[in-house]
């Protein structure tokens, strides 16, 4: 599987002043790996972040950089300051392919980084 789906449990803003970086950070469940979970660090073009996920070892539990245009960026905090009746979802589609069983769990040996080559990001506006 190259595509993970995750659903936004909730969304905060942060500023770090040591390392002078304004994120978002998205907690999320994966909808299409058991018991999985994901942070995700919105930041803008600007960071010197990689985008890429972090998948730790014989666990579904990830860590990742999302880098977006300074334009969304700028907007992100207006889609969420309106209350939704459906929680968002977050797609990645990823570099690795992960192995999963027929129970939905993730089955890996070692820690994985994967390079994050698009996601798509969807609201539900009505």
């Amino acid at each position: 599987m190259n595509n993970l789906e995750m659903q936004i449990q909730s969304v905060d803003f942060r500023y770090d002043h040591n390392s002078k970086i304004t994120y978002y950070n998205m907690s999320c469940s994966l909808l299409n790996i058991y018991k999985g979970r994901c942070d995700l660090f919105l930041v803008n073009s600007k960071t010197n972040l990689k985008q890429e996920l972090l998948i730790k070892h014989n666990r579904a539990i990830m860590e990742g950089n999302l880098i977006a245009e300074d334009h969304f960026f700028e907007k992100f905090h207006t889609l969420f300051s309106i209350k939704f009746d459906k929680p968002g979802r977050i797609e990645l589609h990823i570099d690795e392919n992960l192995k999963i069983n027929n129970q939905g769990i993730l089955e890996i040996k070692d820690e994985i980084i994967t390079n994050i080559n698009n996601y798509k990001i969807y609201l539900p506006l009505l």
